[in-house]
């Protein structure tokens, strides 16, 4: 993987393009820029809000979440 800087984009921007065009991996580097985050593998929807009540109760059961997730995803 070859990395470049806001800087490198500025200056040498056909360059990073061939890069990319030739299918490297490029890396941009850049102190504002925000640091990659690992996505979550998994959410525990049962205690999002949008499942509870305004008790804080949930509106539906573990159970009732999966049969509905299992619904949605189909035959495949």
């Amino acid at each position: 993987m070859k990395t470049a800087t806001l800087d490198d984009l500025k200056t040498r921007l056909a360059t990073i393009v061939g890069w990319v065009e030739r299918g490297e991996d490029v890396m941009v580097k850049g102190k504002r820029l925000p640091q990659p985050t690992t996505p979550q593998t998994s959410v525990d929807w049962s205690k999002s809000a949008a499942f509870r009540d305004r008790t804080g109760e949930p509106v539906l059961t573990r159970q009732d979440l999966d049969e509905l997730f299992e619904d949605m995803r189909g035959p495949y």
